[in-house]
């Protein structure tokens, strides 16, 4: 098994041990976090996660799995994502 197969296994399993969200759900939990009224728009969402914001070393994605063709991310992951753009 190649690392970045035994990575987004590892990703796999810690989004489905935690709290999950759908990306409707994800987009209301930031605007709650973050204190805004706008929500990101579903397209930002899935960039983030396919993605990812920042250059070379500080490219950071948000942790997601997809199951058929819906995306699902978990409360944990936001707060990751949230906290490595903040560095």
């Amino acid at each position: 098994m190649h690392v970045a197969e035994q990575a987004a296994g590892q990703s796999v399993r810690r989004v489905l041990s935690e709290d999950i969200l759908t990306i409707a759900e994800a987009r209301a939990e930031i605007a709650r976090v973050t204190g805004r009224r706008c929500r990101p728009d579903k397209a930002t969402m899935t960039r983030w996660i396919q993605r990812g914001v920042g250059e070379g070393d500080a490219k950071v994605k948000l942790e997601a799995i997809r199951l058929g063709r819906q995306w699902f991310t978990s409360r944990q992951s936001i707060t990751r994502f949230i906290e490595a753009r903040s560095k």
